[in-house]
This record gives C-alpha cells, sequence and structure tokens, in this order.
C-alpha cells in the first residue's frame, strides 16, 4: 500500500463555481478513487481561498462583509461537489483559524530562516511595478498586453504600484529548483509546462513581495500589523495547512513529510506559484517539496474563451442536472485530452451520453443481466471456460497518469467486445439445445463478471453508475480492491432488482427532452414510434395507388439497439432504433416471432413519417415493415449493410 496526497488548487470565491473547477475536481477525485481502488490509502483535499483586495471590492459592491460573501460561496463550491460525487477528505478555507495558524507558524520560520550564501530568507524591501488587483499578482512590463498596460488573462489595466513589502530571497533558489525538476525530484507534466518553468529559472528568478500595504482583508503580518499576507504566499500554505502543519498533526506527517507523492493538480494558469515560488519556501524552511504538479487544460466553448462577460458559459450546476452526475463526470474525462485545451459543445454532451452510456454501457448491462434471469432463474450460471474481458492494470495505469480518456477507452473496447459476443454467439439459440447448456452458462457467467469488473473499472468516474450495477449483481457494496480479479461472483447467487441504468435522451422538434438519472424511465425511452400491425398481403387485382400516394410514404432503414417485451402483451416489442440522424421509439407486434434479445443490432425497414400513436400506453414513433407468413410475421430486410436512414424507393 502506498500514500498519496492529492490537491486541486483552492479557488477563488470571487464567483461561485464554473466548470473549470468542476473539470479539474472531478479529475483528481477520478484519480483518488482509482488509487483506492488498488489499495492504496489517499488523502483528497480541496478547499477555497477567501483573501484578498478583489474580495473586499465584491463584498462592498454587494453590502456584506467579506467574511459573509465567502462563506457564501464557499457552501456553493461544497454543494456542487456533493452533487457531482465528489468523495473529498478535507476541505480548507483560507479565513479557517487552523489555516491562519500555519501560515504564522511558516511565517516564523522563514524569518528564522537563511537562503544559500547566508542570507536571511525574509528582508523589507520596495516594491514598484505593475499589479493586477484581480488576480492579485504583479507583472513585468514585457508580459502586459498594450495598449493599456492590461493583464494577459483578464485582459483589463493593471495598476502601476509602490510600496514597502516584505520580500522572499526567491533568487537565491535558482540553482536548486532546475537541478530537482530536472532529476524529477519535483516532477512537473505535461512536458511542455516542464520547459516553461526551467525557461523563467534560466532567465533568472527575481525575489518575491510577501506582504501588502493597502490589502486589509487578510492575515495581518505580526511585525508590520497594517500589511497582510500576499495572497500567494498565504493560499499555497493551504496544501500543509490542511494537514494540521501549525500541530505538526498526525496528517501532516503521514501525507505530506512520508508520503510517496504529494500531488498537485492546478490550472496552467498557475504553474510557476507552484513550481517556484512554493517549493523555495518550502526548501527554506525545511520542508518536503511537492514531487507532483500536473497542469491541466482549459475548456472552450464555439472555439472561444469562457467569459461570463460575453455570456460564453457552461453552467456545471445545469450539465449535471440535465443527464446526472455519472453522465458530467464520464464525459468531461472521456472527451477531451486532460493536459490539452478542448472545445466543449452541447452536441458532444449528449451524443457521448447516448452512444457510450445508454448505448454501449446501458445496453450490455440489459442484455446481460436479462438473459441470466430468462434463461437461469435470476442466478449466477456455473462459471465454465469463461475468460477475463479485460486486464486492469492498462487502465489503472493510465488512471495514475492522469489520461482519463485512455483508461475509459480501454474500458470501453472490452464494453464493445461483450457486446459483439452476445451477437455472435446467440445465447437465445444457445437456450433452445439442452446439450449447449454448459456453454451457454459458461457465456453467461463471463458475461456476468465482465460487467462486474467493466464497473468496478469505471467506478472512479462515475461512482454512482457502478454501485448501481453492483446492486444488480446482487452484490451489495462499493466496488473495492478485491473487485480487480475475476471470478469473483459465486455460481448460484441471485442477482438484484435490474433496472434501466442510462435511459436515452432524445430531440423531438429540436428540443431535447432531458431525462435525469435520479428518475430513471424504462430502458430505450426515447420518442415513440407507430404499431407495427402486422397485415395479411392484399388479394392480387385488388385496389391500386399511384406513384403520387406512394411517394408520400418515408421508408428508411433503421438499426434496433434495443429491444423488450412489453408488459401485458404477447404480441407487441417496445424497440429502439436509430435512423443514423436520430433514435425513435417504435412499437412492433411480432414478439409472436423475434425475442427481444434477438433484434438487437439487426437492420429493419421503418415507415418513418407515420403520425405518432399509443399502443399498451406507449406511444410510438413509425411502423416496422414485416409480411406475414401463415399468421407469422416476418421482417423486412436488406441484401446487404446499407447506411442507417437510407430512402427505401
Amino acid at each position: 500500500m502506498k500514500t498519496f496526497y492529492h490537491t486541486t488548487p483552492i479557488y477563488y470565491v470571487n464567483d461561485v463555481p464554473h466548470v473549470g473547477h468542476a473539470y479539474c475536481t472531478v479529475a483528481l477525485d477520478a484519480l483518488s478513487r482509482a488509487r483506492r481502488l488498488q489499495g492504496d490509502r489517499v488523502y483528497f483535499r480541496t478547499g477555497t481561498d477567501e483573501r484578498g483586495q478583489d474580495i473586499e471590492r465584491i463584498a462592498r459592491e454587494k453590502g456584506i462583509s467579506p467574511q459573509e460573501h465567502t462563506d457564501r460561496i464557499a457552501a456553493v463550491f461544497r454543494d456542487l461537489w456533493d452533487r457531482l460525487d465528489v468523495a473529498y477528505d478535507g476541505f480548507i478555507r483560507t479565513t479557517d483559524e487552523k489555516h491562519k495558524r500555519g501560515v504564522l507558524r511558516l511565517w516564523s520560520r522563514l524569518r528564522e530562516a537563511t537562503v544559500p550564501g547566508g542570507q536571511s530568507a525574509i528582508y523589507r524591501g520596495k516594491y514598484t511595478g505593475w499589479y493586477c488587483p484581480r488576480c492579485e499578482a504583479f507583472y513585468d512590463e514585457e508580459d502586459l498586453v498594450q495598449p493599456g498596460n492590461s493583464c494577459p488573462d483578464h485582459l483589463l489595466p493593471c495598476e502601476w504600484t509602490e510600496e514597502e513589502n516584505f520580500f522572499f530571497r526567491l533568487s537565491a533558489y535558482g540553482d536548486w529548483l532546475e537541478k530537482a525538476i530536472r532529476n524529477q525530484e519535483i516532477r512537473i507534466e505535461p512536458e511542455g509546462r516542464r520547459n516553461e518553468v526551467l525557461s523563467v529559472i534560466r532567465q533568472g528568478l527575481h525575489d518575491v513581495s510577501v506582504s501588502r500595504a493597502r490589502v486589509k482583508w487578510g492575515i495581518p503580518v505580526p511585525e508590520e500589523p497594517t500589511h497582510v499576507f500576499y495572497v500567494w504566499m498565504d493560499a499555497l500554505t493551504n496544501y500543509i495547512t490542511a494537514l494540521g502543519y501549525a500541530e505538526h498533526a498526525d496528517l501532516y506527517g503521514i501525507f505530506w513529510e512520508r508520503a510517496d507523492e504529494r500531488l498537485h493538480l492546478v490550472g496552467k494558469e498557475i504553474i510557476r506559484f507552484h513550481c517556484l515560488l512554493w517549493p523555495a519556501m518550502l526548501k527554506a524552511v525545511g520542508e518536503p517539496a511537492p514531487t507532483r504538479v500536473f497542469a491541466h487544460g482549459h475548456l472552450t466553448k464555439g472555439g472561444r474563451k469562457l467569459s461570463k462577460s460575453t455570456g460564453n458559459v457552461i453552467d456545471p450546476q445545469e450539465l449535471s442536472a440535465r443527464l446526472g452526475p455519472d453522465a458530467f463526470r464520464y464525459f468531461f474525462l472521456r472527451e477531451g485530452s486532460f493536459s490539452q485545451d478542448w472545445d466543449f459543445t452541447d452536441e458532444a454532451y449528449t451524443k457521448r451520453y447516448n452512444s457510450d452510456l445508454a448505448n454501449d454501457l446501458g445496453n450490455l448491462v440489459s442484455r446481460s443481466l436479462t438473459m441470466v434471469a430468462r434463461y437461469c432463474e435470476g442466478k449466477v450460471p456455473p462459471k465454465g471456460e469463461a475468460t477475463p474481458a479485460l486486464e486492469p492494470g492498462p487502465v489503472l495505469d493510465r488512471y495514475q497518469a492522469l489520461d482519463f480518456g485512455g483508461a475509459l477507452g480501454t474500458v470501453w473496447e472490452a464494453v464493445t467486445r461483450l457486446n459483439q459476443l452476445i451477437v455472435v454467439n446467440a445465447p437465445w439459440e444457445l437456450a433452445k439445445d439442452p446439450a449447449q447448456r454448459p456453454r451457454l452458462d459458461a457465456l453467461l457467467y463471463g458475461l456476468l463478471e465482465g460487467v462486474r469488473q467493466i464497473a468496478a473499472l469505471v467506478s472512479p468516474a462515475m461512482p454512482r453508475a457502478a454501485r448501481r450495477i453492483f446492486a444488480m449483481l446482487g452484490i451489495d457494496r462499493d466496488p473495492g480492491p478485491q473487485d480487480l480479479a475475476w471470478g469473483v461472483l459465486v455460481p448460484g447467487s441471485s442477482l438484484g432488482t435490474i433496472e434501466p441504468l442510462f435511459p436515452r435522451v432524445e430531440s423531438q422538434n429540436r428540443k431535447e427532452a432531458a431525462v435525469s438519472e435520479e428518475k430513471p424511465v424504462p430502458p430505450a425511452a426515447a420518442p415513440a414510434a407507430a404499431p407495427v400491425p402486422v397485415a395479411d398481403a392484399p388479394a392480387p387485382g385488388g385496389d391500386r395507388i399511384d406513384i403520387s400516394e406512394f411517394a408520400r410514404v418515408e421508408l428508411r432503414a433503421a438499426r434496433v439497439i434495443a429491444a423488450e417485451a412489453v408488459s401485458g402483451s404477447k404480441k407487441l416489442l417496445k424497440l429502439q432504433v436509430d435512423l443514423g440522424t436520430e433514435q425513435r421509439q417504435v412499437v412492433a407486434g411480432i414478439a409472436g416471432a423475434y425475442a427481444p434479445e434477438t433484434l438487437v443490432g439487426r437492420t429493419v425497414i421503418i415507415v418513418a413519417n407515420l403520425k405518432p400513436a399509443k399502443l399498451m400506453g406507449l406511444e410510438s414513433n413509425g411502423m416496422v415493415l414485416a409480411g406475414s407468413i401463415d399468421g407469422k410475421p416476418v421482417l423486412c430486410s436488406f441484401e446487404s449493410d446499407v447506411p442507417l436512414g437510407t430512402k427505401v424507393k
């Protein structure tokens, strides 16, 4: 067992959390869960940065105290993490008393420290330069955006500032920092950010002002009570104050001093503070430095930077409410490369949900468990010679590397293989032959075990869905280290209640009909389709229609992606069909000839422009074409594969 300390940045409470905060926090939660899944010990810390000049200004504009403002916003962050199933171990606020005590202890030790060469680590000096009150950072003139001497991040004018402050002698640590970064004592990822930090060191480091005279909302400097600590000195210290640094608590010893890895996950815009100022301050007082700093990419929307002022925003609360927390977590971890910038679209969000979660995983779980319920009386069959669907090692390695898309992509390869295994082996046919019973049992056991392993390995990304899959398998606990092995399910044990995992979300009249994960509907619930009465062939020479009448009927190729019997009916099946540009629900009168599982993956022909109708209380939006041979329906099909949506003429 290894010991890991995982931290997000502490998020600035100038406003409610945005999607970038959620992206970073969900990612670190997934890494923490993945490491716990391997049996490792993890302490996951997040929190809020609540001091500084900008907070003073915002609170004043709202007519409340800074403390009231920070209390309100910190509560919103906590609420969002609860909604997104973020299982943090500690939440630090820079207004906490234990944080203040830790900052004062670090300051006291810095005041006593000397740097290489024998000079004091802290000294008084005069600062003259450009200052951005919004990000509370100083900038060299060459870093500013012209015209207007604007902050490169906010694109608003900086202020020319002159004041006497306390300084930390960062310039004395350039050689040590370069060596520590090059020999991976401080591991900076991705490589481009590592090169950026090394470039800054080569240009020569400047001493950093660590106090402010003009700011009032902060921790006062003991030697100069009219000054408060610079927000970056204050904020960075949270990584150790959260563990009880002031009291040298047990948590500090376990997860900072002796941890196998001390990881800071940060946005790329703040990597210099975390890789230069923070390690140097720790070095000055003889404390261990972080061992790993990872800078994630940024999100854009429509190719443009996210900005409230322009209205180009992504609301994490709304997205989570729309499709549920698992869908939110899965999409953001799977869709882009975590180390690179990438573009968000609502279309991709819904498409990823429908294709990966509803079609692939949801159908695999439904089909596998339903067949066990039907052919094995709902009990786990004998093992036989089933083989593992996937190896956990490569998946967990990708989680460790923060390659979440790679980890989930590897799992989805197994999802695809198992879905194909069902089609190729046709268990509904094996069930008809008693001699094939051992083969059927081995196949079904392998499917159940594959589903269980998949649930375990997606649990870091989708903890709620994994828990629900386990419950359906009759396992009354969350996935754990024991679930990485193959063959955990005990033959003869009973399955739990089978329920839809990810109901589909459809578009009707171009308006999205959202279905919450909290209130699932029956599987494959989509815009419905018309019943499929299987009509007898008309007598030769009957009434004829002209070509214009026939042209009004729109016949199209569609693939069945889900099928189930309609409760209370011996004739009807509820089908989910994909026309390439949309999915629909069709209720078809073909249950007498076709078992539901035999239809999944099959291409059929539907009447696509039929008015919706209701059968047995189910809306149907189309009609499947079938002939009738001695009263038995026979589906119309194609000789070879055709693109979905192909028009039949």
